[in-house]
């Protein structure tokens, strides 16, 4: 049977007379009227159009309408090559306490050493998972780290006096990268796509030359395809002096298996909203860290945590901006909900459950295209 209440607007289920809850008479309380202890003046001249309701009426409403949704907790739920996870409940719970959500946004490093902490951990486990050592928390989703990570490269490229003018990418990158690249100031050059799926080696040798500043790409790539020549990539780029970008959407197919930073990468960006379990229910929030390899960290945009040693000799984590920084590019210190929820998802599975992560999201990836192979066309 279909629900109604589910259906129809508040308005629409209003009942004359009905109430969601009544008062108690309280003696303390004046007995006039409200007309006669506000002046006309300051009250309305018409009832507002609101609906009368039970609180039964409510509730009903509300969660008539949740059973419709298709959400991460009753679905599948994929959004574009976005699959989102299951939300851990009691990484919900510890992400509300109130030591982390209470804090103040201009409190003092002093004062919030707990959370500091936490989030110095959170940089040091991504930059271990990416093996790329330099890290900045402060990108607010992925988009927003790849066009932080491309501010850091100009900015490193500048320093050395190189004018390095062109972004490549493969005709299966994220619509993200162009735009991103067109943002930091970049002229972009998409390669002419391959029969195979891959990036189109060919092409890209053709477009090296020293004024090439980075080459983006999704590793595995947005058709589920891991570049086997990723190595040889890496290195047709650095032998012309340009750093590669791994864009990292499909960082849960290889979590544990291999690192950006060990088949080549320079530079990635984490969507801790997918890879980490953030919910990621109508569109966001996301959180989009960058990890970079130590000749870049100088100039990440901050501010980054440090950890030093008080005087007492305890640990002290303060907030520090790199000494060449592109600068502080949002406010505060990042996603921090989102940041929180990631956190709790890596120490809850620690590197032996990340891997299986990885082995069970591929198996469910080659089932799902055993079932579609004979109504898709697959490289």
């Amino acid at each position: 049977m279909e629900n109604q209440l589910a259906i129809q607007l508040l308005n629409e289920l209003s009942v004359a007379g009905r109430r969601g809850t009544t008062f108690p008479v309280d003696s303390r309380l004046p007995a006039d009227p409200l007309s006669a202890l506000i002046p006309d003046e300051h009250r309305a001249e018409k009832s507002l159009d609101l609906p009368e309701l039970t609180e039964g009426d409510i509730v009903r409403h509300f969660v008539g309408l949740s059973r419709r949704n298709m959400s991460v907790d009753t679905h599948f739920y994929p959004l574009g090559s976005c699959t989102m996870k299951y939300n851990p409940k009691r990484h919900e719970r510890w992400a509300g306490l109130s030591g982390l959500i209470d804090v103040h946004p201009y409190a003092e490093a002093e004062e919030i050493q707990g959370l500091l902490g936490v989030l110095y951990e959170m940089q040091e486990m991504l930059g271990e998972i990416a093996g790329l050592p330099g890290v900045s928390l402060h990108p607010a989703a992925g988009a927003h780290g790849e066009f932080a990570a491309l501010l850091t490269a100009d900015a490193y490229f500048k320093s050395r006096g190189e004018n390095r003018t062109k972004i490549i990418f493969p005709a299966s990158a994220h619509g993200t990268n162009p735009a991103s690249a067109s943002m930091a100031g970049f002229q972009c050059v998409q390669l002419k796509p391959s029969e195979t799926g891959f990036v189109n080696l060919e092409d890209l040798a053709a477009h090296l030359d020293e004024s090439v500043a980075v080459f983006m790409v999704t590793n595995p790539n947005t058709i589920g395809l891991f570049e086997s020549e990723i190595g040889q990539i890496s290195k047709m780029l650095h032998d012309v002096g340009g750093l590669v970008y791994i864009d990292g959407a499909n960082m849960n197919a290889i979590l544990g298996k291999t690192r950006p930073g060990d088949f080549g990468g320079d530079m990635m960006h984490y969507n801790v909203h997918k890879t980490f379990t953030g919910p990621h229910g109508a569109g966001g929030p996301g959180a989009g860290p960058i990890a970079v390899r130590d000749f870049l960290s100088d100039f990440l945009p901050g501010p980054v945590i440090r950890k030093t040693v008080d005087a007492s000799g305890n640990d002290f984590y303060r907030l520090e901006q790199p000494p060449r920084s592109v600068g502080q590019l949002r406010s505060f210190l990042g996603n921090i909900g989102i940041l929180l929820r990631g956190y709790f998802y890596i120490r809850t599975l620690g590197g032996k459950g990340l891997r299986e992560v990885s082995e069970h999201a591929v198996l469910n990836a080659n089932y799902l295209l055993s079932q579609l192979k004979d109504v898709l066309d697959i490289p």
